[in-house]
């Protein structure tokens, strides 16, 4: 995702000349027009958003880096994000918040629990990715036991 910053009520002018830019190098691209602007498109196989006026996702990454700066260790939050989203989008498919499923900043989120929890025993990427998925599959087993046990007694003998 990236951000532009232009003047109030010019977004969408920007987002379109963005969008003619792209269209000129060949490049498969969309503006969106809804209350947020963005131009979608996709550049060496990989999707890009580009937001106009959206400092949210600024402030996200800001603080994201001051965690990273804390925890210190060799940049092990950051090493951690990237192991565990390829991961989660190529291995287990959990991850795309447009699909209904998790989002990056969510899953940051649960990594940053994970080396609040655990921060004394971690030291690699490896362990928060195995803490990571083992606390995924207690919370698939604690679902399905309390679907089975709502299916079951829902159901008439």
């Amino acid at each position: 995702m990236l951000s532009a910053l232009s003047h109030q009520n010019m977004e969408e002018n920007l987002a379109r000349y963005i969008c003619s830019i792209l269209q000129d190098n060949q490049q498969n691209s969309e503006v969106l027009v809804q209350d947020v602007k963005i131009v979608k498109c996709t550049v060496n196989d990989i999707p890009v958003d580009i937001s106009f006026n959206q400092t949210a996702g600024l402030s996200a990454l800001c603080f994201l880096e001051k965690v990273d700066q804390l925890i210190g260790k060799d940049h092990l939050f950051k090493r951690s994000i990237i192991l565990i989203k390829a991961w989660c989008y190529y291995e287990s498919r959990i991850l795309g918040a447009h699909h209904g499923l998790i989002s990056t900043y969510a899953l940051e989120t649960m990594i940053l629990y994970i080396i609040n929890v655990f921060h004394s025993s971690l030291f690699c990427s490896i362990c928060i990715l195995l803490d990571f998925w083992c606390s995924m599959i207690s919370a698939v087993f604690c679902l399905a036991g309390c679907i089975y046990i709502i299916d079951y007694s829902s159901s008439q003998y």
